[in-house]
């Protein structure tokens, strides 16, 4: 914004102040030129107005000294920042009257010399203004520079961030539709963000999106004002990018967050495109392992950089819960075949991590070159499992009894002997209950507890039959 000062020292003597000295810091609009008794309809405010004060011509001493407060009146309520005085055409020095209604009014005067145009006071305001122009160019093209630069950075999304919030004076912060994180950042950088601000942003976005609104929205945190914009791929809103200011954004900061938002949105777009590959390319995998085709398989992820382990769990799950929604690990391999997802996971652990409430059948482990055997019997499984469950099917293989046996007997209480109970007594809850001296609903209560601390059906006859002899031991 350039201010009334600014002006005075840029045209050089063609603008000189009259009162007061120095200029308050007034901001300007424009320069205007007008010798209507009332140039305020044709002003927006905020303008240096130049007259030679033709208006305030003739009269005698009280005529013109009302002359004088009426017309400055007028552009104390037009808003007019300032009024300029041309001497030589109709004053030949600031009238007393004028000068006693400015002071009144706290209306800023200045003078134009006799030899000076009023262009050339607009010319002065004009060169200002495409000197700040060019400057605010310059500094948007390389905070734009900066920004495109932060997106090719392997963090790309808090870099983006960082940038931005740097750049606008504000915190901002990036909320990712699904499991990828939210990144934050002050104007100093991330530590200088309000405390508990992204718990506070989550769930107005949760709301958001639940309320299926895709439009801005401005909110009011703890912290102050704030405002959510929609962060658009293909006219479906993905994310949001918060500001912690609210009303309208200045033109070059519009342009940045415009900025921000596109690379946003291209990141975003470019990692579904390569999850997407990703999947594919994994499902070519697991259905040459399915048919029995490993050698082929082993040879296709060579050639995408990849390494097949020796020996793999298989699980069976519905089709619902997919990779994005945290159902399977990371380093898991998954093919969707007719409603139900295959799994081929790691073995490094006793058992494959799958979320709680999938439901579904996992068998293993076993080497890559045997999944073909036990896919029917664990995809049959599958189809029967109850709800929110996945049952262990063995299928002839060595289970980890001894695992299942320990596991029960860390778990502390009544668990160890209540199964062995229940295995002894072939599944019969009466019978179990009797051994037990306790009601036959305690005993449903502690094998459901125990089938789902081991992840296995304790009805399965494989599973019931090995861990009745490790129990036995």
């Amino acid at each position: 914004m350039i201010t009334l000062a600014q002006l005075a020292d840029a045209a050089r003597g063609d603008l000189v102040p009259y009162w007061p000295v120095p200029l308050p810091r007034v901001e300007l609009t424009g320069v205007h030129v007008s010798e209507l008794e009332d140039p305020t309809v044709f002003l927006d405010g905020g303008e240096l107005l130049l007259t030679v004060g033709m208006q305030l011509s003739g009269g005698d001493g009280p005529e013109r000294e009302e002359a004088a407060r009426a017309y400055v009146a007028r552009l104390v309520k037009g808003r007019v920042a300032a009024l300029g005085l041309g001497l030589g055409s109709g004053h030949a020095m600031v009238p007393d009257e004028l000068r006693a209604a400015c002071i009144e009014a706290g209306m800023p005067l200045l003078t134009v010399p006799r030899e000076s145009p009023f262009l050339a006071v607009s010319r002065a305001y004009w060169e200002i203004v495409r000197r700040g122009g060019e400057a605010e160019l310059t500094a948007l093209l390389g905070l734009q520079v900066a920004l495109t630069r932060a997106a090719s950075k392997g963090d790309a999304e808090p870099a983006i961030v960082r940038e931005l919030a740097h750049a606008l004076g504000t915190w901002v912060a990036y909320l990712p539709d699904g499991d990828a994180p939210a990144s934050c950042s002050g104007r100093g950088g991330p530590e200088d963000a309000p405390a508990g601000l992204l718990d506070e942003l989550r769930r107005e976005a949760t709301a958001l999106r639940g309320a299926g609104r895709g439009a801005t929205a401005t909110l009011q945190l703890s912290c102050g004002p704030a405002a959510l914009y929609p962060v658009t791929d293909g006219g479906r809103a993905t994310a949001y990018l918060a500001l912690g200011r609210g009303g309208q954004l200045a033109p070059a900061e519009r342009h940045l967050f415009l900025t921000a938002s596109t690379l946003l949105a291209h990141r975003a777009a470019g990692l579904r495109r390569a999850e997407e590959e990703r999947a594919r390319s994994d499902g070519m995998l697991v259905a040459l392992v399915l048919a029995g085709h490993d050698d082929a398989a082993r040879l296709l992820a060579r050639q995408m950089d990849c390494v097949l382990p020796e020996s793999v769990y298989l699980a069976v799950l519905d089709a619902g819960p997919k990779r994005g929604e945290s159902a399977i690990e990371a380093d898991a391999l998954a093919f969707e075949l007719g409603g139900l997802l295959y799994v081929l996971l790691p073995t490094d652990a006793a058992r494959p991590r799958l979320a709680p409430g999938s439901r579904g059948a996992w068998g293993g482990p076993v080497p890559l070159r045997r999944v073909r055997e036990m896919v029917g019997q664990v995809a049959d499984a599958a189809g029967q499992a109850p709800a929110g469950r996945v049952v262990r099917v063995g299928h002839g293989l060595e289970l980890p009894a001894d695992e299942w046996a320990k596991v029960l007997a860390d778990a502390g209480g009544e668990l160890l002997a209540t199964v062995r109970a229940y295995l002894a007594n072939r599944g019969q809850w009466e019978a179990t209950a009797r051994d037990l001296g306790v009601h036959r609903n305690s005993v449903r209560h502690r094998i459901a507890r125990a089938a789902e601390l081991l992840g296995v059906d304790l009805d399965d006859p494989d599973v019931a039959a090995h861990l009745w002899l490790a129990l036995r031991v």
